[in-house]
């Protein structure tokens, strides 16, 4: 009987173990999406604001997203908003280009966040990542215009 329930318990354990490893895959496949500079995109330096939050990395999705999600707090004017909005853009662009084409979902809030947070789906007989920005019951508002800006580019591109 205790070499029955030790074999069930390391069976046990090597299951749950093997989730955490898929888990954390997917975790890391999603970091380096999220972080990951697409080869055609190119920060506009030409008409960058001159605003010292404008030195930070705005190479990736994440970069920009934190960026943009801070810009009442950082008190961004027009033009730094307009300029952020295109690089909002042509990053979508750019992955688009590289056959790499991401969509950015909104989740969260009340019922809490999915489990996968990417995935891919067929689109327009295209596969398309799909990036979950996950959210609790506030605070995803801010970020509605940067994934309709980034969500616009793709759509247009997919048809």
């Amino acid at each position: 009987m205790r070499n029955t329930l030790k074999i069930l318990f390391l069976l046990i354990g090597f299951v749950c173990k093997a989730q955490d490893v898929d888990e954390i895959k997917i975790d890391t496949i999603y970091n380096n999406l999220y972080s990951r500079t697409p080869k055609n995109f190119k920060v506009d330096e030409i008409s960058k604001p001159n605003n010292r939050f404008f030195t930070l990395d705005l190479n990736s999705i994440g970069g920009l997203r934190s960026l943009y999600q801070f810009q009442e707090e950082l008190k961004f004017n027009a033009a730094e908003i307009d300029w952020l909005n295109k690089q909002i853009d042509q990053i979508a662009l750019a992955f688009y280009l590289e056959e790499k084409p991401i969509l950015i979902r909104k989740v969260g809030g009340y019922e809490g966040c999915p489990n996968g947070n990417i995935y891919t789906e067929i689109i327009k007989e295209k596969k398309v990542t799909i990036l979950n920005f996950c959210f609790t019951c506030s605070g995803a508002g801010k970020l509605d215009e940067f994934i309709r800006i980034f969500n616009n580019r793709t759509n247009l591109l997919l048809k």
